[in-house]
This record gives C-alpha cells, structure tokens and sequence, in this order.
C-alpha cells in the first residue's frame, strides 16, 4: 500500500486503510491514491478535533470542515520561503512570487536570491540592448522587489 493514514498512536486507520486498498486495486494512479490519503487524513483529524467518531459524522460536520477549509490560513511555500496569503486565496503573483509583498523569505534561500538578483541584472543588460523596453520595464519591477526583500533578508544576522 504506498500511501496509509496513521492514528495518534501511530496505527492505520482501518476504514482509511480499506478505503485506500479498494482505491488502489480500481488502477487508480498514484497521485490521486496520495491526494485521497490527504484528503482523509485532513478529515480524520477534523474529526479528532471536534470529536465525533468517524463513523457517527453527518453532513453537518462535512459542512464545517469545508466552511473551515475556506477560512483557514495554511502556509503556502515557495523556493525563497513561505506565502503570508490566507488558503484559498487567489494570487496575482503566480509563479512571480518575488514581487509579492507577502513572500516571507527564508533566511536559509540568500545564495538563491543573489542568484535570481544577478539573473535579473543580466536580463535587464540583454533586453536594454536589444531594445525591448515593455522588457526591461517587467524586469526592473522584478528586480527592484528582489533588491527589496533581498535587503530585508541580507541584512538579519
């Protein structure tokens, strides 16, 4: 079985575990067995949390844990740090997260950020002499957000 849920006493979940062999032998592919096992284990502990049995749970406990899953605030991260944006919130950003004001760098990332800060420097150099102006200028609001949080993260200890 690749993917199991474990309980708190670090055993299988036996309906989870039923569930996820049924999955399987149906030549379900693998990455929807791994999203399905996430998904139970997201509900198996809303269902710790709020104590009731999994097995007594009705359509109102399914309707908090979605009204919950849209309000939580969950951790995104990207190759530079972790997003401050709440879950399920749409992001203008995307794949661009070094011009978003809520990227919280890594201190751990500063190599890959003098990386991308000189990339975007030799990028600025090649579109200003090939005149690509509309370039340039996407470019330069890149590398003025590096040089901004790069400065916020070069600067701590």
């Amino acid at each position: 079985m690749p993917w199991l849920v474990f309980d708190e006493e670090a055993k299988a979940v036996e309906p989870i575990r039923r569930f996820l062999v049924d999955f399987v032998a149906r030549d379900n592919r693998p990455g929807s067995v791994r999203s399905h096992a996430f998904d139970l284990l997201r509900w198996w502990r809303w269902l710790r949390v709020i104590q009731v049995d999994w097995d007594r749970a009705t359509s109102a406990e399914v309707r908090d844990s979605v009204l919950w899953l849209r309000v939580a605030t969950k951790p995104r991260t990207s190759s530079l740090g972790t997003c401050g944006r709440p879950y399920g919130t749409p992001c203008k950003h995307e794949h661009a997260c070094i011009r978003c004001p809520v990227l919280q760098m890594d201190p751990r990332q500063k190599p890959r950020l003098i990386e991308i800060i000189q990339n975007l420097r030799e990028r600025i150099r090649e579109a200003r002499a090939n005149g690509w102006l509309g370039e340039v200028e996407g470019l330069q609001v890149s590398f003025d957000a590096a040089i901004y949080k790069g400065f916020g993260t070069l600067l701590q200890p």
